[in-house]
């Protein structure tokens, strides 16, 4: 009972902040805040609506997988019809928005690192000290992340010393004061953060919703790959297939079902993060005609509507809710990515083969001549096996900085014509102008 009253009373502290948009510089009245035990910020942690059920929107409302009716562009706000076409004022300051759900996951991963430095580990307490701490550093770097991936520029080592990245938070203070460090630093305690959290949590946890060493090898495999560094996204995808390398075979699925695939307890994921989105999105002609007829994935991913447009009923969240988390096929693609740059054809080819044949029907291996059409292929089949699961945003940034892969984004609404050009400003959104009014850093150049 004690520690159902403690989710309660922090679950409505945490929902307030974000109801009454206490921002990244606003404090919050501490007095309120009342774990002590171990156990205690295991319960804060366990908070699944905050941490788990609230990834960001804003990439995948950008992206290209889907496009959206006139109507349904009209029926959207006027915040999301600005994401919908890359605009600015884009985020509302009256209803709860990405940047304010992303810190507010800040916010209590440095509630419990804080917590776990006032306890300290013993020798009876080792196995929860460790747990706790290393979670609150993955949920932390893994918001950092979010942050980057929307509100900074895709990362260029170029430009990375240089270039504006996001606020580093790194105590509950709300009183110190914010900046915006460089996206090199913003990435090296990204890194920081996941691989600290790596050392200290067991291989698998209990349950997908909690952080585990896979799932801190999946995301660091994420965000190498965001960062272009293919050799380390190839590494720590490596390391998390080790632990889990598990494939449901889709031949086994039933397409007639409302929702064919089954959601939390898919033994591909390797950590459940979901979303929810104020529309239905339309998948494009042109990415629907990429699957073969006796590709699995064109009945289980996709549905006619009555319109005779597509839907999509793919999520890994076995609903009407998206999956943002980590899952093995995702790993796979990106370990076979990495041997594809790296000119290791066969390994590559043999990844891609593994991922497949649990995809098609009547699979034969497929075998490419260089390195050039493997890395194409791969890349093909991420774009049909992760569509709307919260990566293609971040894939469009990284491979917008490739010539070769580069695309324009073009789409209507309110009966105008948007594009969006590869390595454009506006590829990092508009930071919402409570933050500048309240803290000062800077916007970013539209």
């Amino acid at each position: 009972m004690k520690n159902i009253n403690l989710y309660i009373l922090l679950l409505a502290i945490l929902t307030t902040l974000g109801s009454c948009k206490k921002f990244l510089d606003e404090k919050p009245d501490k007095k309120l805040l009342v774990p002590k035990s171990l156990e205690d910020y295991q319960t804060l942690l366990d908070g699944n609506f905050e941490l788990n059920l609230s990834s960001n929107i804003a990439g995948f409302v950008s992206s290209d997988d889907y496009s959206l009716s006139e109507d349904a562009y009209n029926r959207l706000s006027v915040e999301g019809r600005n994401l919908y076409t890359w605009q600015d004022k884009s985020f509302s300051d009256v209803n709860g928005n990405d940047w304010s759900s992303s810190y507010t996951q800040v916010f209590i991963a440095n509630v419990s690192i804080e917590g776990t430095e006032k306890i300290g580990k013993t020798g009876f307490n080792e196995q929860s000290w460790n747990n706790v701490r290393g979670s609150a550093l993955f949920f932390r770097g893994r918001a950092f992340f979010e942050v980057a991936l929307n509100w900074a520029k895709a990362y260029d080592p170029a430009s990375a010393t240089t270039d504006p990245g996001i606020p580093l938070t790194m105590t509950s203070d709300f009183n110190v004061k914010t900046t915006r460090p460089s996206i090199q630093e913003t990435y090296d305690r990204i890194l920081n953060d996941l691989k600290q959290a790596a050392d200290l949590l067991p291989a698998n946890a209990a349950h997908n919703i909690r952080p585990s060493k896979a799932a801190a090898y999946a995301y660091l495999s994420r965000v190498y790959l965001a960062m272009r560094d293919y050799p380390n996204a190839g590494k720590y995808a490596d390391a998390a297939l080790q632990l889990n390398n598990q494939l449901i075979d889709y031949a086994d699925l039933d397409d007639t079902e409302f929702y064919p695939l089954p959601g939390i307890t898919n033994p591909e994921i390797i950590m459940f993060f979901s979303m929810e989105v104020p529309f239905t999105p339309v998948i494009d002609e042109s990415l629907y005609d990429l699957y073969p007829n006796n590709d699995y994935r064109k009945t289980v991913f996709f549905e006619e509507n009555r319109d005779g447009s597509m839907g999509f009923k793919g999520s890994y969240d076995g609903s009407y809710a998206y999956f943002t988390g980590v899952a093995t096929d995702e790993m796979y693609l990106n370990r076979a990515e990495s041997a594809a740059r790296a000119n290791k054809v066969t390994e590559a080819m043999e990844d891609l083969n593994t991922l497949l044949k649990k995809r098609i029907r009547g699979f034969v291996s497929l075998t490419v001549a260089d390195q050039s059409a493997a890395l194409r292929l791969i890349l093909k089949e991420r774009r049909k096996e992760l569509v709307l699961r919260g990566t293609r945003w971040m894939d469009l940034k990284r491979l917008n900085k490739e010539p070769e892969f580069a695309l324009t984004l073009k789409r209507s609404g309110g009966g105008k014509e948007y594009v969006l050009p590869p390595n454009d400003p506006k590829y990092a959104l508009p930071i919402p102008d409570q933050i500048i009014r309240k803290s000062g850093i800077a916007q970013n150049v539209r």
